[in-house]
């Protein structure tokens, strides 16, 4: 609709009127001072035309159009770019395909609307990112490849977008499934939001919600990552399988041993009745270790019928199988600092397993305990007394154990106030089975005063002589005698009445004064040791943990009938042997001595740390910190970011004619994305963010339903239209000031001229 308005200088009518009837009079009695009429006529019309123009500055005439429509404001729609939309949708295609078509359906609807209304697109995952490119075949070269999904950020992001301009609305696609962690306000206080700004929130859910047939999934859990065996040893696997829409479904489950060649052997097969819609269901399997080497141990289930992600289907734990080991019982009656260090010590080797077990002396009215099985033959391969009286033990259970002995097994009694002579053992029947006298009359009670027992001590600080050359005493160097008078002396020791005078006894380690401080024996086939101290633990505390590792390593080798390899190696440690791609973990190497010289300076040579994939791929690890200790060097650093599969790290010198040898430990990396973990999708999620908005026009629609959506947001851009007024006065704008300007100052300017070239002035 168009009218006409005036809007005269000073809003005031009267004085444009006088204004005008002045220049009309001026007009009518100033004439020009000739008598020539077509001169008159000329200069009369140009007059007439300036005074015309001032007139039409005076009323300052306009039109004014009238019309109604959409306000400027701007559509954004956010579109979900994560790895869960390449899972299935339905038999027709996957969540992204899905999702694809949508969006090409919208942007082709939405542009026939008004030019008034922009579009932003943006892409979500863990983050949201705008697309420069938002026309309906946007999406066409996108691939999902978040690993998360935060639908806060990309409903936060979608206000942000406007950036200062009106929203029209939002749009919100994907399959509702929140995976990161919400840092902030959540999805539902953005939807509020825009409530109580009157915008409306339109979501497209996709993908199936969930239940029986959509939520399908077994996979395997906590099994250990690593296991240290014996070879032919019997051991338990333990780990869970978890079952979810699998109710009354028997399900296959098997153990393979794979081979550093690849070779498959199953190891074990079980069945897995699913009772309920979700369970976990905890497993343990008996399994036998195979021949020596390099395994790896994979627990897998098979892939059930319309079972979305199976790469939590199988989990591997990395074992080493060696020939032979140790198991050893360690029994204690005090809870000395020796037992401590001695614990750590052994438990540091893998190819020892210690038992401990601790019977204290306050328990003496219901000795002798009861020690199971544990004295038969082929349970333990080492047995230890500590400070402990024998009468704990009994000796229906002492000639179990001096049979097992006689039959193979070692035997090795500590230092204390409680054992040898003072006792009990002298009438006991591991008498005959130590490889020292033993005089009954040294026996003191349990329960009697202390002092009798240190009569039988040897008085402290006693240095360590070595009597004879033996492996357990074979510390290193060039002169073992020299190496163990450098350790810390003895605060005490036992006083042996002496060594037994039998074939195979040994004094090892004696006092300055000849005092035997270990000797050793054999008793049937087995192997047995008397050591008169038990603080030994000194060592460690002093700086020679290695020493102390070593001594106590050999005695047990010793007892088991095998040599220790004494050559130095490379020890590699991993803070975890299977991991995400996505986690940042460290491993260390370090130098190793079983014979260190206590004076010697370490002697650095440069390592190399590589990555070696399963195509034997090699890949160096240049970020790595070096470092060099009394105790030798060592060498620090990340395993870099790496695509799922199995790997082996491997550090070795650069120097190819080193003596150190190289060292390699496998590991796994592993896909456990949240995302790729949670195939369900939520669309009642979507549906109520959408609903916070209903009454502005909020809504959800299925992918198929976009036509709806677009008449949805055309009518809501129709009710958003608003009575828009242009207004076109003469003389606001430069044109028409301009122009009446110029015809003004013209036609003065030309009637000048004319009266002067007429001779009128």
């Amino acid at each position: 609709m168009s009218s006409f308005l005036i809007e005269p200088i000073y809003d005031s009518a009267i004085v444009a009127v006088m204004v005008s009837l002045i220049v009309a009079a001026v007009l009518v009695l100033v004439t020009p001072p000739t008598e020539n009429r077509f001169h008159r006529r000329c200069l009369i019309a140009l007059r007439g035309l300036a005074a015309f123009i001032l007139m039409l500055a005076l009323f300052r005439p306009g039109l004014v159009q009238t019309d109604t429509r959409p306000a400027d404001a701007t559509l954004v729609v956010a579109v979900d770019t994560s790895r869960s939309m390449t899972f299935p949708d339905d038999e027709r295609g996957d969540r992204w395909t899905h999702q694809q078509q949508a969006w090409r359906e919208l942007a082709s609807g939405i542009a026939a609307l008004d030019e008034s209304m922009s579009v932003r697109l943006l892409g979500y995952d863990k983050t949201a990112t705008a697309l420069d490119d938002a026309s309906p075949t946007a999406l066409d070269t996108i691939t999902p490849k978040g690993d998360l999904t935060d639908l806060a950020s990309a409903a936060t992001a979608t206000i942000a977008a406007a950036q200062g301009q009106p929203l029209a609305g939002v749009v919100l696609m994907g399959d509702g499934t929140q995976t990161a962690p919400i840092a902030g306000a959540g999805a539902e206080r953005i939807a509020q939001t825009l409530k109580t700004w009157g915008v409306p929130l339109w979501t497209v859910p996709i993908g199936p919600a969930g239940g029986q047939s959509a939520n399908r999934d077994v996979g395997i859990d906590a099994l250990p990552e690593s296991f240290s065996l014996f070879a032919k040893n019997e051991f338990e696997v333990n780990f869970q399988v978890q079952l979810r829409g699998l109710a009354g479904t028997e399900v296959p489950l098997r153990l393979l041993w794979i081979d550093e060649q690849g070779k498959e052997t199953v190891a074990a097969e079980r069945r897995v009745i699913a009772e309920k819609a979700s369970e976990v269901k905890g497993m343990t399997i008996q399994v036998i270790a195979p021949d020596p080497g390099v395994y790896r141990l994979n627990v897998e289930v098979a892939p059930q019928s319309g079972e979305w992600v199976t790469s939590n289907n199988t989990q591997t734990a990395f074992v080493n199988v060696r020939e032979g080991g140790g198991r050893i019982l360690y029994l204690e009656g005090t809870a000395r600092m020796e037992q401590t260090y001695l614990r750590a010590a052994l438990r540091r080797f893998p190819d020892l397993d210690l038992t401990y077990q601790w019977i204290p002396s306050d328990t003496a009215s219901r000795w002798p305990v009861g020690m199971r099985d544990w004295f038969q033959k082929g349970k333990f391969d080492i047995y230890i007394i500590g400070d402990l009286d024998a009468d704990a033990i009994g000796r229906k259970q002492l000639e179990q154990l001096a049979q097992t002995v006689s039959e193979g097994a070692g035997l090795v009694m500590l230092g204390g106030y409680h054992n040898y002579d003072a006792g009990g053992y002298a009438n006991s029947p591991l008498a005959d089975v130590l490889p020292i006298k033993l005089d009954a009359s040294r026996r003191i009670d349990i329960a009697s005063d202390r002092g009798a027992s240190v009569r039988q001590q040897i008085e402290g600080p006693i240095t360590m002589n070595l009597a004879r050359a033996h492996p357990i005493t074979d510390l290193g160097g060039s002169d073992p005698a020299k190496i163990w008078a450098s350790l810390p002396p003895l605060p005490g020791a036992n006083r042996f009445v002496g060594p037994k005078v039998a074939p195979g006894v040994q004094v090892l380690l004696e006092t300055p004064e000849k005092d035997p401080l270990l000797v050793v024996g054999e008793y049937g086939q087995g192997r047995t040791a008397a050591i008169a101290f038990d603080s030994t633990w000194r060592w460690w505390r002093e700086g020679q943990s290695e020493v102390y590792r070593r001594f106590w390593r050999q005695v047990a080798l010793w007892l088991l009938s095998r040599q220790e390899d004494s050559g130095d190696r490379i020890v590699i440690e991993l803070d975890s042997r299977r991991f995400a791609n996505e986690d940042q973990t460290e491993f260390r190497a370090r130098f190793t001595s079983l014979a260190p010289e206590p004076s010697a300076e370490p002697s650095p040579e440069p390592w190399i740390a590589e990555v070696i994939d399963a195509n034997q791929q090699v890949t160096v690890i240049t970020d790595t910190a070096k470092s060099t200790q009394a105790g030798g060097q060592s060498m620090s650093g990340k395993i870099p970011e790496l695509a799922p599969g199995y790997y082996r790290l491997r550090i070795q010198p650069e120097n190819e004619k080193s003596n150190l040898k190289a060292e390699t430990l496998a590991f796994q990396v592993i896909d456990q994305s949240r995302e790729m973990v949670m195939p369900v999708a939520d669309p009642g999620y979507l549906r109520q963010l959408a609903e916070i908005t209903q009454e502005h026009g909020g809504g959800a629609f299925s992918f198929e339903q976009i036509d709806q959506l677009v008449q949805r947001i055309a009518d809501r851009r129709q009710q958003a239209e608003a009575p828009v007024v242009e207004k076109h006065t003469l003389g606001d704008d430069p044109l028409s000031g301009w122009l009446l300007f110029v015809v003004f100052a013209g036609a003065l300017s030309t009637e000048w001229t004319l009266r002067r070239r007429w001779g009128l002035v």
